[in-house]
């Protein structure tokens, strides 16, 4: 054969003159002998070949961890069907060198004198043989004695284990010798025909390609531990899905955040468990979306566990494609529960709006009213002043008192873009009007507001309402700063129950590869106020060349934990 792993085990025979067995009558003549040998050998085949075929059907049924118990057995069968002393088998490693004793059956329990040896070195005992068992080549010794002066050290080892006849089979899988099964005879001379040795070569075959078979499987075993336990000791959350969206891994931190068991949901979807029935449509098209495009992508979700309590998670899917890469194998979903993180920054949040709300109070009626006393005194000494005919000095004060005035208008503006009280008691829509006509006045530029409706205008949400300002404050400032924008647009409507709030101004635009302003923390604040009250943002390019930021509410969910509106899982925003 041209390739290793095809070749043939062949057999080096030291044959001894055949012998007529014991119960040949010594009355019969040579016909009727060889007619009986003949006869005898043909049944011994057959029986034989019974016994190859049983110990084949057994291998296949067993599974791993019963391998060793059919080892056993299949020497034993052949050892009782041989009448031979010892049926072993040998595993070899190291390139061949090494020799680890471990199975055996032996005739009425005398142990071989290798029982149970690890690491033995093979070329130190028997170098004959080792040289043709690493050829993959056969040994049948029919007599010890008979060996030639190039195997003496052999026949020493054997005279040394009193064993008369032996024969070696050797194992191999993809060409390479992983061990042998030995046979001997220590209480006389043996005889076996080549039908017999021949099938031993399929034996041989057998148990190499069980104990194949078992390696890979106690490989893959020991690697599933290791991921298993490796997925078990993060914190974070890993469910791996297979093509249609079924459970098939599913990590301690997983049962954790859901309350389900693995046993409970293998085989089954997440989005049939423990997504929130308002997020399962999402879910189902991202999911699609991974299959399809095989493309990374993160969002923030919620997962409901079995007991009611709702969590949010950050999710980060990936798809992983079979090995023609033309199909999506398995996607593996990975997250972090972020729902305390979530009620710390909305409270860090709040208690900072509480604190600049308090402070821009505290300008609008302390400074300013203090303020305003102020210029109306300076009005009456001017007209004092004035009546006294001190011109002069009254013109003066005049001046002070504008001065005074502009201190005056500078601080309302401070307090109305700290505190907008008009959001309070006009509501967003008026206070989004206030905040064009604002921009308008001091940013020298022309800053409009639209508002859209769909029949009457409903209930406002004061959370919600405080957070769209303060996106579109955000975003007329970007835009004047960074952008520098001469127009800017502030639309903002409901339609079919969704909230959508839209800044687009005429500035330069995008920056290429991101930029202070639209790249920095203002976008990352905007941001986390649409994900507060269960929204998404979106910035794009406007129409009139400049920039777009859209913030988009679907209609109101169920609250989550920290009692705000879930948001739906979302793709992440193109703009980084």
């Amino acid at each position: 054969m041209s390739h290793d792993h095809d070749r043939e085990i062949r057999f080096s025979h030291s044959v001894l003159p055949a012998r007529p067995p014991q119960h040949e009558p010594l009355s019969a003549g040579p016909v009727t002998r060889k007619i009986m040998r003949a006869e005898n050998a043909l049944q011994q085949r057959v029986e034989f070949e019974a016994l190859v075929s049983r110990i084949s059907s057994l291998f296949v049924r067993l599974k791993s961890e019963e391998i060793d118990r059919g080892i056993h057995e299949a020497l034993r069968e052949m050892g009782e069907f041989l009448r031979v002393d010892h049926c072993h088998l040998c595993r070899v490693h190291h390139g061949g060198e090494l020799v680890d004793h471990t199975h055996e059956w032996a005739a009425g329990g005398s142990p071989h004198p290798w029982a149970g040896t690890r690491g033995l070195r093979l070329d130190e005992h028997l170098p004959w043989s080792a040289v043709r068992l690493r050829r993959l080549d056969g040994i049948a010794i029919y007599s010890v004695d008979t060996l030639s002066a190039e195997a003496a050290l052999d026949r020493e080892t054997f005279h040394a284990q009193g064993i008369k006849s032996v024969i070696f089979v050797p194992m191999a899988v993809g060409g390479q010798l992983v061990g042998f099964i030995g046979l001997d005879s220590t209480q006389h001379e043996m005889h076996w025909t080549e039908d017999a040795i021949s099938l031993l070569k399929i034996v041989g075959g057998i148990l190499a390609d069980a104990l194949d078979r078992r390696r890979a499987e106690d490989a893959l075993r020991k690697e599933n531990d290791f991921t298993q336990a490796l997925l078990n000791a993060t914190g974070a959350i890993f469910i791996v899905l297979d093509a249609v969206g079924k459970i098939v891994r599913f990590n301690h931190a997983a049962e954790t955040a859901s309350g389900y068991m693995v046993d409970d949901v293998k085989g089954r979807a997440p989005w049939d468990l423990f997504i929130p029935r308002d997020e399962r449509a999402a879910a189902r098209r991202n999911f699609k979306l991974l299959t399809t495009e095989a493309t990374a992508s993160a969002f923030e979700g919620s997962v409901v566990s079995r007991f009611g309590k709702r969590r949010v998670i950050s999710w980060s899917n990936t798809a992983l494609p079979s090995e023609d890469g033309r199909t999506v194998e398995y996607v593996i979903m990975s997250g972090i529960d972020v729902t305390d993180t979530k009620r710390l920054e909305a409270e860090v949040l709040n208690v900072a709006e509480r604190e600049q709300s308090r402070f821009g109070h505290d300008l609008h009626d302390g400074l300013g009213q203090h303020l305003t006393g102020i210029e109306f005194m300076s009005q009456v000494l001017s007209q004092r002043l004035a009546a006294q005919g001190r011109a002069t000095e009254a013109s003066d004060l005049d001046q002070i008192t504008g001065l005074i005035r502009e201190a005056i208008s500078q601080t309302r503006d401070l307090a109305r873009g700290l505190s907008p009280v008009v959001l309070q008691s006009k509501g967003l829509a008026v206070a989004l009007q206030d905040l064009a006509a604002s921009a308008t006045k001091h940013l020298r530029l022309s800053c409009q507001c639209h508002l859209l409706y769909e029949g009457a205008e409903p209930e406002e949400d004061p959370e919600m309402a405080i957070h769209l300002y303060r996106i579109a404050q955000e975003a007329v400032a970007n835009a004047a700063k960074h952008g520098r924008a001469s127009r800017i647009m502030i639309s903002l409507g409901r339609i079919e129950g969704r909230t959508e709030l839209v800044v687009e101004d005429n500035g330069t635009g995008l920056p290429k590869g991101g930029g202070q302003g639209l790249s920095g923390m203002g976008l990352r604040v905007m941001q986390y106020r649409a994900g507060l009250i269960g929204g998404t943002l979106h910035i794009g390019d406007s129409t009139s060349g400049g920039v777009a930021i859209t913030c988009s509410i679907e209609p109101v969910r169920a609250a989550r934990p920290d009692g705000r509106p879930a948001p739906l899982p979302q793709p992440p925003s193109t703009r980084k």
